[in-house]
C-alpha cells in the first residue's frame, strides 16, 4: 500500500486528529510552560503547511487571499463583541480589568508583535485552513464539521488550566470559522482573531490565556 493511500485513509486521519488535537496539547499542558507551550503549536502549523503545499488539491490562495469587502462587513460584528468583552470582563472579573497593560506593560508591547507569529497564525494554519481542508472527508456535513472544529479549539485551551478558556475559545470558534468559511482567507481570519486577542489581552480577560 502506497504512502498516499495511508495517509489519506479515514483510519489514518483519525489516528492523526487524536494525536495533533487532542495529545499533543495534553502532553505540552503536562510537560511545559508559560510561552514554552507555544513550541508544539508552531511545529505542528510548520508540519501541517508543509504537508498542505505538497497536497495538489489545496487552494494555495487560501494563504495570501484577503477580502476587504468582508472585513468591512465584520467591523460590526467586532465592535459588538469588543463591547460585550469590556462589560462582562468588568462586570465578572473586575479585579482584572485592564490589569495586563497597567502591572507589566513591557510584556504587554511584546505581545502586539508576538502573539500573531506565535500564536494567531499557527493556530489558524492548524484550526482552520488544515482542520478543514483534511477533515472534510472525515466529516462531510457542513455543520457537524463546523460544530467539531469550535469544540477541539475549545477543548485545547484546557492547556491553561482553568475554565474560562476553553469556554471563551468555543464560542470564539464559531466567529474564526464563520469568518473563513466566507472568506477562505488565512489573513481575514487571522486578522480578526489578533483583534480579539488584543483586545482580550489589553482589558484583563487575556490573563486566562497565560
Amino acid at each position: 500500500m502506497s504512502p498516499k493511500i495511508v495517509y489519506n485513509s479515514t483510519a489514518y486521519m483519525v489516528v492523526e486528529f487524536i494525536l495533533f488535537y487532542v495529545f499533543f496539547p495534553f502532553i505540552a499542558n503536562r510537560f511545559l510552560d508559560g510561552w514554552y507551550k507555544i513550541i508544539p503549536l508552531a511545529l505542528i502549523a510548520i508540519f501541517f503547511l508543509f504537508l498542505l503545499l505538497r497536497d495538489p488539491s489545496f487552494d494555495r490562495r487560501v494563504l495570501t487571499r484577503f477580502d476587504k469587502d468582508y472585513l468591512g462587513k465584520s467591523i460590526g460584528r467586532m465592535i459588538v463583541i469588543t463591547l460585550l468583552l469590556v462589560w462582562f470582563t468588568w462586570w465578572i472579573f473586575p479585579e482584572l480589568f485592564f490589569l495586563y497593560p497597567v502591572e507589566n506593560f513591557k510584556s504587554y508591547v511584546i505581545t502586539f508583535f508576538l502573539y500573531p507569529v506565535a500564536s494567531v497564525f499557527p493556530q489558524e494554519i492548524i484550526y482552520r485552513v488544515y482542520y478543514f481542508h483534511r477533515y472534510h472527508r472525515v466529516i462531510p456535513e457542513k455543520y457537524l464539521l463546523m460544530l467539531s472544529n469550535a469544540f477541539i479549539f475549545g477543548l485545547t485551551h484546557f492547556i491553561y488550566a482553568n475554565w474560562v478558556a476553553p469556554i471563551a475559545t468555543f464560542f470564539a470558534g464559531w466567529i474564526f470559522l464563520y469568518n473563513y468559511y466566507k472568506t477562505r482567507s488565512l489573513l481575514n481570519v487571522s486578522l480578526e482573531h489578533y483583534l480579539y486577542g488584543l483586545i482580550m489581552f489589553t482589558i484583563g480577560f487575556g490573563y486566562f490565556f497565560q
